[in-house]
């Protein structure tokens, strides 16, 4: 259901030769600051504020992507920046420039309204226990300048987190990916969203912060549903390794031999058996990840095949992703199992 809310989005047109989508989320949180604000016309305002904050977001994205040697073929506006993952030519030096290229962009246009706000009420917005208001009688231009600092802020503030779907995470997911395994790089972002999202939760309730409760609950829905997702692929991945391991207990192997003569003699044969058991569970779980290997080579064998005959535009969100992550594996590092092997050799040797 929450890849469906994420992914449910309607076309707005072409903007430097890339698509561009609205997410139906955007429009929701038009009506949520309007609501809010308790006008019309600075909930109007607000909303433009917004869509042309988190515009700028993605066409700096997108600028510095070019700049690296990449293509942005997607926008995917959302409140708070961009769906569509940017990306650099490959190298974790690229990504980290075309991510960062984001939020610097709400940053400078924060720091730029400084310059017509007064100190107190920079303060008075950066605080996060302060809530947004309007005071009887301020100029219109001011609380739209007002509104600029506040929006920008957030949106540089919020892309910091290390958690997908914000730049700072799909950073360090791309970071660990190149690194570890892929199975210890889900399994570490799954996690570090939970702990986020369920801090950011009390966090909320504890100071009333709505706003704070929004985003983190957002965040910990959304990684509740991955990590369901991912662990039960896991579960799917080790069923043959549990069936060995409860066939084993019938094995006549680990029936108790009667005592010998010499003492300790029943907890070596359980030593050996239990040593055997761990070899053989070893062994499934090395013939596991070949075959994910070679799935993966598979599938891109027919992602470059389709990109050689009709061109990257032919080519959906999945398999851009799908060369792109796989890209940065063999870019940044080498491939996890080589170091597996390699970890495993030394223990040999």
């Amino acid at each position: 259901m929450i890849d469906t809310i994420l992914k449910f989005s309607f076309p707005l047109g072409r903007l430097a030769h890339v698509r561009v989508r609205m997410s139906f989320l955007l429009p929701v949180a038009f009506l949520a600051i309007t609501w809010r604000l308790g006008s019309l016309a600075f909930g109007l305002a607000a909303s433009a504020v917004l869509l042309f904050s988190v515009l700028a977001h993605e066409l700096s994205h997108l600028l510095m992507s070019r700049l690296t040697g990449a293509q942005m073929d997607e926008i995917n506006l959302w409140p708070f920046g961009g769906l569509e993952e940017p990306y650099g030519r490959g190298r974790l030096s690229d990504h980290l420039r075309t991510l960062a290229a984001g939020p610097v962009t709400n940053l400078a246009l924060a720091v730029s309204c400084m310059a017509v706000l007064t100190p107190d009420q920079v303060s008075r917005l950066l605080s996060p226990f302060v809530e947004f208001t309007v005071p009887n009688n301020e100029p219109m231009i001011t609380t739209v300048w007002r509104l600029m600092f506040t929006i920008n802020w957030v949106l540089f503030a919020v892309n910091l987190l290390p958690v997908v779907p914000f730049d700072s995470g799909v950073l360090l997911r791309t970071y660990l990916m190149a690194r570890f395994s892929e199975a210890e790089s889900r399994d570490l972002m799954v996690r570090l969203g939970l702990i986020l999202g369920l801090f950011g939760v009390l966090t909320g309730f504890v100071f009333d912060l709505s706003s704070l409760l929004a985003i983190a609950g957002f965040i910990l829905i959304l990684h509740l549903r991955q990590a369901e997702q991912w662990y039960e692929a896991l579960a799917r991945m080790h069923s043959v390794d549990d069936y060995d391991y409860a066939e084993s207990f019938t094995d006549n192997s680990w029936q108790i031999p009667e005592r010998d003569a010499v003492s300790g003699s029943v907890v070596a044969d359980d030593s050996e058996n239990h040593s055997a058991w761990q070899s053989q569970r070893e062994t499934d779980r090395l013939h596991s990840e070949q075959e994910q290997r070679l799935r993966e080579e598979q599938d891109l064998d027919n992602v470059l095949r389709k990109l050689h005959v009709h061109g990257r535009e032919s080519l959906n969100h999945q398999e851009l992703h799908l060369l792109q992550r796989l890209s940065d594996r063999y870019r940044n590092g080498r491939r996890p199992n080589d170091r597996q092997r390699n970890g495993r050799q030394h223990n040999q040797h």
